[in-house]
């Protein structure tokens, strides 16, 4: 944390993620409280040196009398679990405000096999982070962080008790297996359906005795054993006729479908569900209830829908998981907070999962694929329709985890107008970036990735030239971008005129000009510019490939219309150079060699299309 950020933390009212402590001369007890609370949530700084005043909205620098003494004293009490159930990393950063010592020290997350971190001996004395404050956890909560820290995921528990030749739900395994067995590797169509499961990891043999995982009965159980292992709805499906901000709990739902079956059959009723309403009326294919005529808007729901259903906390018997559909939203909300971070959910890795047998089961039918790829998808198509990205919320301190799909144009008429009245000269992506810092204030990069569909370096290149907006670069350890407090204010003031109407003809004359012949006219003569430096740049294969994937094409199909014979020289010479550039895309980003793997123009390679068939 720079010296910077610490002084407007210190002015600002409430962090969540910083707590203010005296401690002039020695630690006091509750700085281990937020210790806990917060290596049990997402990490944060505890400051020393520095009290809070009742009734004030800044705080006093007191500073700390004896540093090394406040220091080291706490660093040992870290660093050698005498305080505290584990060893905690950290260490300090020094500095001087109004001639006093501030002491500020990093409290990372917990890994979640160490979780919960309590104090001394019990477990019973474990905090977590809400609301700016420090809070004892919950019996539940307690059994949250067990569960989540245990080597035997819940899917993979046994169900004793239950007959394995009683509780199938017949109609879902045949469907299951009538699909499996059409892959051209499938090695199970001889097996019985008990051999089937036991094949499948779903049952368990004990004894001699077959007795089935919970992941068997939530995936292919009859309803009653589903009810009778899980205490609570598989899912709460509603539609509300109205905007979310026009919504309140009281409010009845327009349609509601409250589902106790297994997994299966709770994606064909959802899937039955979103059919009724989609604004592009489609069809199905009977047996793999997949679209014959896929659209982004259905590919998302889809794609929500069954990480829903895949990832949740099935342990949390009190919270069922939610599907709300609003009219400017959907939503979807499911007990138990993700593993990794958002951030990492959105870049191309490996990913830890909660339901790793659930998971395994839907991939072998092509319902989903690696951890985090749905999500990406979901990204990756509200790009393509012009839309804010979706809003990922994982909150480690309820416990939860939300994909709000918003129906909103990220350049919307009011941005337009604020970037006309600011005098800012944008090009598209920058002015994507923009109107999401306008909306949220704060911008990570993997927000900003999935936003321009482009390569890091290529992101990160955007976002220095929007910090001559300037744009704020925080350095501390969750890296982000913010508006200026000088832009958010013009911000804030332009916005309340556009919504009074203060904002008329002369603005909107302004803004026309400005906007349209200033940023739009500007923009438009940058774009010119930079495609017919790039053009200059691309050898004749790699145009001839940008023609080709006016439509989504394959390897093949390119190699075949460039008359090539080395498909290792097309892809390292020319294509990589397109894809590394977001020119060109891949329908399967995270499996290159994916066997349907299609190629296709980006919004930037429509551009620079259009400008090679000098239509710019």
């Amino acid at each position: 944390m720079t010296k910077e950020e610490l002084l407007k933390a210190i002015k600002s009212p409430e962090w969540t993620d910083i707590e203010f402590k005296q401690c002039r001369n020695g630690v006091s007890d509750d700085a281990y409280k937020t210790v806990s609370a917060f290596a049990n949530t997402s990490g944060g700084y505890l400051v020393f040196g520095v009290k809070e005043s009742a009734g004030k909205a800044e705080r006093d620098i007191v500073g700390v009398d004896d540093v090394d003494k406040v220091q080291n004293d706490f660093l040992s009490c870290l660093r050698n679990g005498g305080k505290l159930s584990r060893v905690i990393p950290s260490d300090a950063e020094l500095h001087e405000i109004e001639g006093k010592h501030v002491l500020v020290f990093y409290i990372p997350e917990a890994d979640r096999k160490e979780k919960p971190i309590y104090l001394g001996k019990r477990i019973d004395q474990a905090y977590i982070r809400r609301g700016g404050g420090d809070e004892l956890c919950t019996e539940s909560e307690l059994r949250a962080f067990i569960r989540d820290a245990s080597d035997t995921p819940y899917d993979r528990s046994i169900e004793h008790g239950i007959d394995p030749s009683s509780f199938i739900n017949s109609s879902t395994l045949k469907w299951y297996r009538t699909l499996l067995d059409k892959a051209p590797t499938s090695k199970y169509a001889h097996l019985s359906d008990l051999d089937f499961l036991l094949e499948m990891g779903l049952l368990i043999e004990e004894a001699g005795k077959a007795i089935p995982t919970k992941a068997a009965i939530l995936l292919f159980g009859q309803d009653r054993f589903v009810r009778q292992i899980l205490l609570r709805p598989v899912v709460d499906y509603q539609r509300i006729d109205s905007s979310e901000d026009n919504w309140n709990a009281d409010t009845r739902w327009h349609d509601r479908l409250v589902i106790e079956s297994n997994l299966f059959e709770a994606w064909r009723m959802l899937i039955d569900k979103y059919s009724l309403i989609a604004d592009i009326p489609f069809s199905l294919d009977e047996t793999s209830l997949q679209r014959k005529d896929d659209t982004l808007e259905f590919r998302s729901f889809r794609e929500a829908t069954v990480n829903l259903l895949i990832h949740q906390d099935y342990g949390d018997a009190s919270r069922k998981a939610e599907i709300k559909i609003f009219k400017d939203k959907t939503i979807f909300w499911n007990p138990g907070s993700a593993y990794s971070s958002v951030e990492a959910l959105l870049e191309s890795r490996h990913h830890s999962i909660r339901n790793p047998l659930i998971v395994r089961i839907f991939r072998q039918i092509g319902l989903c694929e690696e951890a985090g790829t749905g999500i990406r998808t979901i990204m990756e198509d509200c790009r393509r329709l012009g839309l804010f990205p979706a809003q990922i919320t994982n909150d480690k301190s309820d416990f939860s985890f939300s994909i709000s799909i918003l129906k909103k144009q990220i350049i919307s008429q009011s941005v337009s107008e604020l970037l006309g009245k600011l005098g800012l000269q944008l090009n598209a992506d920058e002015t994507a970036l923009f109107a999401y810092l306008v909306s949220n204030r704060s911008l990570s990069l993997a927000i900003a990735k999935a936003i321009t569909g482009k390569s890091s370096e290529l992101t990160l290149s955007i976002l220095a030239k929007l910090e001559a907006i300037p744009v704020t670069k925080s350095s501390d350890h969750k890296q982000a971008w913010s508006l200026s407090e000088d832009i958010v204010q013009q911000i804030d003031k332009t916005a309340a005129e556009i919504e009074s109407g203060q904002v008329g003809d002369q603005v909107t004359g302004q803004v026309t000009g400005q906007a349209t012949g200033q940023v739009t006219g500007q923009a438009l003569h940058n774009k010119k510019q930079e495609l017919g430096r790039l053009i200059k740049e691309l050898t004749q294969v790699q145009i001839g490939i940008i023609r080709t994937c006016s439509e989504p094409v394959s390897m093949k199909e390119i190699k075949q219309s460039q008359n090539l014979v080395s498909r290792d020289f097309l892809r390292v010479r020319h294509l990589n150079p397109l894809l590394d550039q977001g020119i060109v895309l891949m329908k399967y980003p995270d499996k290159p060699k994916h066997p349907k793997q299609k190629y296709y123009l980006s919004d930037y390679g429509k551009d620079l299309l259009r400008a090679i068939q000098g239509e710019h």
